[in-house]
């Protein structure tokens, strides 16, 4: 309770202290033991337990009124500016030809407080990086500035000022359904919520006639989880993830930079829509290397699904 509240209290609770006298109510105690009636001048209202009861809910409106005028975001620690966090949006990316599928991507966003508008800001912001391919155009855009990401008891929505037209269609492969899988992975990693996402804009619905569910067939068959990209590791290193691939098979392979170093392998992960995890454990020199973890397509042969990440061993 700070000083000034503190004050307000005490000065509401003297005042009606003050007011209550108890010989008005003495004459009422003494006529009634001699059978009298109580004084005609004493009237209900003006009785000591109303008059304490009064400086009780005075005394509770202040401290109501306290409550109800605190600023419920008061305890919490200011986002200092320039702080930043790590997010997690999903990339769309894929084997060229094929199937389009979303990865998941460690990125740093500028931190407001709300982790959930931050994912979906990073979203909208990121590009991608290394050799995957860009399978959209810039037209097909999601909406244009978020305002909040609000969870009820039906689904996830995600506010924008504006709503974007998708006019990407046929001018990308992927096209709107992609980036909806994009922004409904990116908000339930965000926000831990497995219910569908609704986007809106202006108190609107314009974008999709129903809610999008994060579908697992949108993700790669095949994603490298640790280490991350870009990442610094110890000696043995252990790169795993999860897969959904034929016979569960992954097949592996480690090289160093100057490819120098070059070791394979194969190992078990999910397989038949069920995903699971997979590792492999490879000693290594100090240096930088690329893992790469991949399926073969199992009628052409050629190549059906893969990651990979670039660390360095210190």
């Amino acid at each position: 309770m700070n000083d000034k509240l503190e004050t307000e209290l005490r000065s509401a609770i003297r005042s009606q202290a003050e007011s209550v006298h108890p010989a008005d109510r003495l004459g009422a105690i003494r006529a009634r033991t001699q059978g009298a009636s109580a004084p005609a001048g004493t009237s209900w209202w003006n009785r000591p337990w109303v008059l304490a009861a009064g400086a009780g809910l005075v005394a509770a409106s202040v401290v109501t009124a306290a409550v109800v005028l605190a600023d419920p975001s008061a305890d919490r620690p200011p986002v200092a500016n320039g702080a930043e966090r790590e997010v997690t949006v999903y990339e769309i990316g894929g084997v060229v030809g094929k199937e389009t599928w979303l990865f998941p991507e460690q990125v740093t966003t500028e931190d407001t407080g709300d982790a959930a508008v931050d994912a979906v800001r990073a979203l909208l912001e990121h590009e991608p990086t290394g050799d995957r391919d860009t399978l959209w155009e810039d037209s097909c855009a999601l909406g244009k500035g978020v305002q909040s990401v609000e969870v009820n008891d039906e689904a996830v929505v995600v506010e924008f000022e504006e709503a974007a037209g998708y006019t990407c269609g046929l001018l990308a492969r992927g096209g709107p359904a992609a980036r909806q899988q994009q922004l409904a992975w990116t908000v339930r990693t965000a926000t831990g919520s497995r219910l569908p996402v609704e986007i809106s804009a202006d108190g609107r619905f314009p974008v999709q006639p129903k809610p999008t569910w994060a579908d697992p067939a949108a993700l790669s068959p095949i994603i490298i989880e640790s280490p991350s990209d870009g990442g610094t590791v110890s000696s043995p290193v252990t790169i795993s993830g999860t897969s959904d691939t034929f016979e569960a098979n992954v097949v592996w392979e480690v090289e160093s930079e100057d490819t120098s170093f070059t070791e394979a392998g194969t190992t078990m992960g999910g397989s038949y829509g069920e995903r699971a995890p997979f590792e492999f454990t490879v000693d290594l020199e100090l240096g930088t290397y690329t893992a790469r973890a991949y399926a073969e397509d199992m009628e052409t042969g050629g190549l059906f699904a893969e990651d990979r990440v670039t660390f360095t061993v210190e």
